[in-house]
């Protein structure tokens, strides 16, 4: 038994199939695909969270037809199976169970071929919805089309079983096809699958018998069922209890997960934002937990990113086994360290969203952590020590620099990072310093355990300059000094300077989040980003006492950004509460001694309103002057993050860690230029896990 943590490490029987502790890895998105095939990549990432005593239960989303393939593998096709098999062996292999959670959803139709336009999205009745800015409607099933799904069903639990999954998990949540059918506000059919709760549960039923009837007597059968689906018209709890009562006593099902959340209606209930209170579906789980009776029940609670926390709740009994998606993604060995006693080693997940909203700029991974999603070539093995050590210079100590000191000292370089400020955090810590963002802080905590644990040598308060890192005699440097926002107020709606920035009433952020300006009266914020700095100034302003206009140019005060990580309604809702008035579809024509002249982006018209102060939150620019002072004075410069061109959070940790594992690699690059024109290493790319991978070197593997 465990000292700290008897409970999460005991095991547990789903049906047949025994978990060697209570912590699973929840299903999610995560494209690591080859065509329909799982990649080698979804493979090392889902055993990275399970051996050395890891997770005793990896979920893993699958697409329950090709045909609605929503970026997840399909086990549909039966020449899939090899490659379904390497993952399964790599779990067993690691000491874990694996399930898999094949679905249909609405945001999934699919395509005809590529590149055709999208393939109808199958619903049981015809309903409106939105995916990436786009409206669409559904396809009301026809009985043969419900009758081939179901077939589909009976198809893809036979060949998980044959490809040796330990069991399957139906979606019937985050209004996947399943949920649809058993919802009143999705389901408006008059026929036998509709109406009547026994009526809209038949697409269910049938589903879990033709289920356990394509995975045979050892395959565990269960489901994840939506709660409380918070829609008027929805089902809530009590019906919730009454469908997983009728299951149980049907013998359906061996394990339920209980969750909550639709997507996209209200997904910010399903993925919980740092701005949501901690274990969001926890009074839902334990509203609907005790119809389940006897038989197992499995929750991720919301975002359970402590292990205490998994713990009490299960010792509490609001449910059987936990699990994370999020918190596994940035920690990978997040339950082998509770379990070994080295928790301070754990990241903790900020709820940040980018493995959601990465999506939107052709991404995926973790904004804090760059080795997820890329475990098969940044994984715990990659670390080995560099042949031929060097001394590493890191100028900032923002996360890009932080994650840049870290690599290079896990790789036995001697590391030294300046950083001007009196401590750590860089832009993000002047993030969490904003009103409700005070979770980013525990990013920054991690990293600077990591500079005192790896005895980086950490110069505060020093700024550098050419000489300064010269003398150091330094083998590399790499810059990760940040970007400032436009003196000027340039943006991408103009990007020029607007005529009276010069003037002293008109701040930067950094002016209010550093440099101690606290301006009242008639406060305006022109925001041309729609993230955290713009938004963040004007609630605090707002909260202090100021008159707070938001202005910009768009439709929505905030960005793509935060609506594909599913902060935009908090955002919103905090700047409005605090009495922050919202003006879009305008911007900054000229700045006045006391007035703004504003104009209208569509129709051009013009007016003007008094001011007392201007908040530039425009366009950033890179800070790089030290960077291109030090060209061709040290054997390898790179330059990260916004230092190289102003983006997003996760872009500066990825750039650290990419060419901090360069340095002194025999044919490595010697700078960003040689490492961007280099062609793409085969290593990077997706495999077919069944498909053999060709060698290639170290440094070749760290190109992209």
């Amino acid at each position: 038994m465990h000292e700290k943590y008897p409970g999460v490490f005991s095991s547990i029987r789903l049906g047949p199939v025994e978990l060697p502790n209570r912590f699973f890895f929840a299903p999610h998105g995560s494209a690591l695909s080859a065509g329909t095939k799982p990649a080698d990549d979804l493979v090392a990432y889902s055993a990275e969270r399970v051996r050395g005593g890891g997770c005793g239960l990896v979920v893993v989303a699958l697409a329950m037809h090709e045909r609605g393939r929503t970026r997840q593998p399909s086990p549909h096709e039966a020449v899939n199976i090899p490659a379904f098999r390497v993952l399964t062996d790599a779990i067993h292999e690691a000491g874990g169970k694996i399930f898999g959670e094949p679905f249909y959803h609405w945001i999934g139709a699919g395509y005809w071929q590529l590149f055709s336009p999208p393939a109808p999205a199958m619903a049981p009745s015809v309903r409106q919805f939105g995916h990436g800015g786009r409206a669409h409607s559904t396809r009301a099933m026809a009985r043969d089309e419900i009758a081939r799904m179901i077939e589909a069903t009976r198809e893809t639990a036979a060949n998980m079983a044959a490809a040796g999954f330990d069991g399957i998990m139906l979606h019937v949540s985050h209004a996947a096809l399943i949920q649809q059918f058993l919802s009143p506000w999705f389901n408006e059919r008059d026929d036998e699958y509709g109406g009547s709760l026994e009526n809209r549960m038949r697409f269910l039923v049938e589903s879990l018998r033709a289920a356990r009837e394509g995975g045979g007597g050892q395959f565990a059968v269960g489901l994840r069922l939506n709660c409380d689906e918070q829609l008027a018209g929805g089902y809530g709890p009590d019906t919730a209890r009454e469908v997983v009562a009728t299951l149980v006593a049907q013998g359906l099902i061996d394990y339920i997960d209980l969750d909550v959340g639709l997507e996209p209606q209200q997904f910010r209930h399903g993925m919980p934002t740092g701005f949501e209170k901690a274990q969001y579906y926890r009074p839902w789980v334990e509203a609907v937990r005790g119809a389940a009776g006897h038989v197992p029940v499995l929750s991720v609670l919301g975002n359970i990113t402590d292990m205490a926390d998994a713990e009490a709740a299960l010792q509490a009994g609001v449910c059987d086994v936990i699990g994370s998606a999020r918190q596994l993604i940035a920690e990978p060995e997040f339950v082998q360290n509770a379990r070994e006693g080295r928790e301070d080693r754990s990241r903790t997940c900020i709820a940040c969203n980018w493995c959601t909203a990465a999506g939107g700029e052709g991404a995926q991974g973790c904004a804090i952590n760059p080795a997820s999603y890329r475990d098969r070539l940044w994984g715990r093995h990659s670390y080995e020590p560099a042949e031929d050590p060097k001394h590493v210079v890191v100028v900032g100590g923002g996360p890009g620099g932080m994650e840049a000191a870290r690599v290079a000292a896990e790789k036995g370089h001697r590391v030294t990072l300046f950083e001007a400020r009196d401590a750590l955090g860089g832009a993000l810590a002047l993030w969490a310093g904003l009103p409700g963002r005070g979770h980013y802080v525990a990013a920054i905590d991690w990293w600077v355990r990591e500079m005192d644990r790896l005895k980086i040598n950490v110069r505060l308060g020093t700024p550098a300059d050419e000489a300064t890192i010269l003398a150091e005699a330094p083998d590399a440097v790499i810059v990760a000094t940040g970007a400032a926002y436009s003196p000027g107020g340039r943006s991408i709606t103009f990007d020029g300077d607007i005529p009276g920035w010069d003037q002293p009433h008109v701040l930067r952020p950094e002016d209010v989040l550093s440099g101690g300006a606290k301006p009242g009266g008639h406060v305006w914020i022109f925001d041309a980003e729609g993230y955290h700095t713009g938004t963040g100034i004007a609630e605090m302003l707002a909260d202090a006492g100021a008159d707070v206009r938001f202005v910009s140019a768009g439709c929505s005060p905030v960005s793509a950004r935060n609506t594909d990580n599913w902060e935009e309604s908090y955002i919103v809702a905090r700047m409005k509460r605090a009495g922050v008035e919202l003006m879009p579809s305008t911007w900054l024509r000229s700045i006045g001694p006391d007035s703004v002249t504003l104009y209208d982006v569509h129709t051009g018209e013009e007016r003007t309103e008094p001011a007392d102060a201007v908040v530039l939150a425009t366009g950033r620019v890179p800070q790089d002057a030290l960077a291109r002072a030090l060209e061709g004075k040290v054997a390898q410069l790179f330059t990260i993050g916004d230092a190289l061109a102003a983006r997003m959070l996760a872009a500066a940790p990825y750039e650290g860690q990419k060419f901090a594992r360069l340095i002194g690699e025999p044919g490595a690059p010697s700078s960003f230029a040689e490492a961007w024109f280099a062609p793409d290493s085969l290593d990077v790319m997706p495999f077919p896990a069944d498909v053999p991978r060709p060698m290639v070197s170290a440094s070749a593997a760290g190109q992209r």
